[in-house]
């Protein structure tokens, strides 16, 4: 799939006053002045004990997501239906954000303290539970298309020997029936060793041959409303023995984090010249941001640089508390910073 230009779905042209009383045209990310959208009370974060020990760079812990059921979601009435969400992939370079659920919540809560309604709207789910519906229609009733984050906590090579198809069946039938387009990675960060369907647990033939049985699955269900993004780690080994294939994979989103001192160079442009090295699809950032300190504000602007400078097609901030601050709300600085930079990127 083709990123379309960044002018030819923008539909918001409006005006946001940054410190120091200044004036700056946000045309083509769905920027609003903060006051005109709806602000959201912001609890604790919580923490998944579990998530990433393994990792050779403790770089955050992505915290736990829990959801009712899908019957509850259901009996509560808040399905979404096809003609109200994006059918159509973000204009690039696109904004996005990871949140937990609550879905409306905490995107109202982004989009009310940095101006920017987020074109994708990123959350984690457990292979094994239904598809997450509910979210994915909050996440439609933002404007924002829903990226899932498949993660398996459990064998995959059970799930490429057939042994989850019926579950795969009815996630995918579910993922039909919604209607609206998602964005479906499976098994994100796979080139590491701090998930068990990475190494060493986990091969790359393994986790290709599950990758591609789930996409041959959806295809048989034909299910027609589904971007794949394939979501190697900065670190880790080559992204490239990981590859399913291009006709498995229409996205390709690269995760990594700067903390004080990191460059946008150092993180990404080993991995980034493995993967132009075997494919031209569409690459952006599906996990990034920038912890506070002294380097943040120049951080954070020579990070959106980046992405157009590298023919980016946009980036995916994630604003969740974990290892780091990296959540922008009640960072005044960091917001200010990602204003700026956001206006940058789009012109």
């Amino acid at each position: 799939m083709v990123f379309r230009h960044k002018w030819a779905t923008m539909a918001v042209f409006v005006a946001f006053v940054i410190a120091g009383g200044g004036i700056v045209g946000l045309h083509a990310l769905n920027i609003q002045p903060a006051h005109q959208l709806v602000a959201a009370h912001e609890p604790e974060a919580t923490h998944d004990p579990a998530a990433a020990h393994h990792r050779k760079r403790a770089r955050h812990r992505k915290p736990a997501r829990h959801r009712k059921p899908a019957h509850h979601a259901e009996a509560a009435g808040k399905w979404t239906s096809p003609s109200s969400c994006t059918e159509h992939e973000p204009a690039a370079p696109f904004v996005g954000v990871s949140i937990n659920p609550p879905i409306t919540q905490y995107g109202s809560s982004f989009a009310s303290a940095t101006g920017v309604r987020p074109a994708v709207v990123e959350f984690y789910d457990a292979f094994g539970q239904p598809f997450a519906q509910n979210e994915a229609a909050q996440a439609a009733s933002l404007s924002a298309m829903p990226l899932i984050q498949l993660d398996p906590h459990v064998s995959v090579a059970a799930i490429a020997d057939g042994q989850y198809d019926s579950y795969l069946r009815h996630y995918a039938g579910a993922v039909k029936s919604f209607g609206c387009q998602i964005a479906l990675s499976f098994g994100h960060e796979m080139n590491g060793d701090w998930y068990p369907w990475g190494l060493p647990r986990t091969s790359p033939a393994t986790f290709i041959a599950a990758w591609r049985h789930i996409h041959h699955i959806f295809a048989t269900e034909h299910v027609r409303n589904v971007i794949w993004s394939w979501d190697p780690d900065h670190a880790g080994t080559a992204a490239s023995e990981w590859w399913p294939g291009a006709s498995y994979v229409n996205w390709i989103g690269l995760d990594g984090y700067l903390r004080p001192g990191e460059t946008f160079q150092r993180m990404f442009d080993k991995q980034l010249t493995d993967i132009r090295s075997f494919t031209s699809k569409p690459v952006y950032l599906a996990e990034t941001a920038v912890a506070p300190g002294p380097d943040q504000v120049g951080q954070i602007s020579s990070l959106f640089a980046a992405v157009t400078s590298n023919g980016l097609a946009g980036l995916t901030w994630f604003d969740l508390n974990a290892k780091e601050q990296w959540r922008l709300e009640g960072d005044p600085t960091g917001i200010s910073a990602f204003h700026k930079a956001v206006s940058a990127m789009e012109r």
